[in-house]
């Protein structure tokens, strides 16, 4: 049996009907399905009403394997998004789906809770786990999706830390 902590990462999935599972090193809310579009894609201000981003669908993800067992997920954040005009909205969900809408323009609606409702207190449980000898996806996946409002700002938005804690035992 392994006796040292798992390695664990956060995976992004993009692709639609073929989709690829990428380590997150930035994600960055755009209005296409792309892992880091830098700066292609940007959100769009709408004129009345709200504009949305594609959705990210992310998951924790066991790059070795746990001691024994990584279960109880939980996701949240500190409480804040610091965006004038753009709140984030999450949900969790059992199977991939691609995200849809108007690529360069708006996302469909993912009728997602603002991320703000999850803190340490009170985080967004996600089910799933992963035991020991094996490695891969570990959470359910968790659906994110940037909601822009007529009062948004232009330019780059400053970085939000967010959260997943689990147990490993």
């Amino acid at each position: 049996m392994n006796n040292l902590a798992a390695t664990m990462s956060v995976k992004e999935v993009n692709g639609g009907a073929t989709p690829v599972a990428t380590t997150i090193t930035n994600c960055r809310f755009c209005t296409t399905d792309d892992y880091d579009p830098g700066t292609d894609y940007p959100l769009v201000k709408p004129a009345a009403g709200s504009n949305y981003s594609f959705k990210k669908t992310v998951y924790l993800n066991a790059d070795s394997s746990p001691s024994s067992i990584i279960n109880n997920v939980k996701f949240f954040c500190d409480g804040t998004i610091g965006w004038t005009g753009v709140t984030v909205e999450v949900a969790a969900a059992d199977a991939y789906s691609a995200p849809t809408g108007t690529e360069g323009t708006t996302g469909d609606d993912n009728n997602g809770t603002a991320i703000t409702t999850y803190t340490t207190g009170s985080p967004l449980s996600l089910t799933g786990s992963i035991s020991n000898p094996d490695t891969g996806k570990v959470s359910q996946y968790l659906e994110m999706q940037a909601v822009v409002s007529t009062s948004a700002e232009a330019g780059a938005l400053a970085a939000e830390t967010v959260t997943f804690r689990y147990d490993e035992v």
